[in-house]
């Protein structure tokens, strides 16, 4: 091999030489980035353990709420009823109250015919 050929080839080979060095380099730093990915990845992973875990407990809240839901329709409904039940006894209360006054003023007015018939007879004095 001639001078130029042996110096062409060393300019290749050093040319390589830096290129593999340059590649050896983006390998080391590609190992490094690959490391704190690895890292990321772990902590993602317990991120979404401790997600996971809180969605369970979530379902079990949801099914709670559910079930005080369905207890809190049925006061309403049993309210509703004692409310009706209320107004009928209250309805029922004004009725005695008025038909009361209404036998109250009957047997007072039989109490003033009576005073009034015994006055007449004498039977009591006036």
């Amino acid at each position: 091999m001639d001078k130029e050929t042996k110096m062409f080839f060393q300019q290749i080979i050093g040319k390589l030489d830096k290129i593999d060095n340059r590649i050896g380099k983006v390998e080391q730093r590609l190992d490094r980035v690959e490391q704190r990915l690895d890292k990321v990845e772990q902590r993602l992973d317990k991120v979404e353990q401790r997600l996971d875990k809180v969605e369970q407990r979530l379902g079990k809240v949801e099914k709670r709420l559910d079930k005080l839901e369905y207890r809190m329709d049925i006061l309403e409904v049993k309210q509703e009823r004692l409310k009706d039940q209320l107004e009928e006894i209250q309805i029922s209360q004004k009725m005695f109250i008025r038909t009361a006054k209404k036998k109250f003023v009957r047997l007072q007015d039989g109490m003033d015919t009576i005073e009034e018939i015994l006055k007449i007879n004498e039977l009591i004095p006036k």
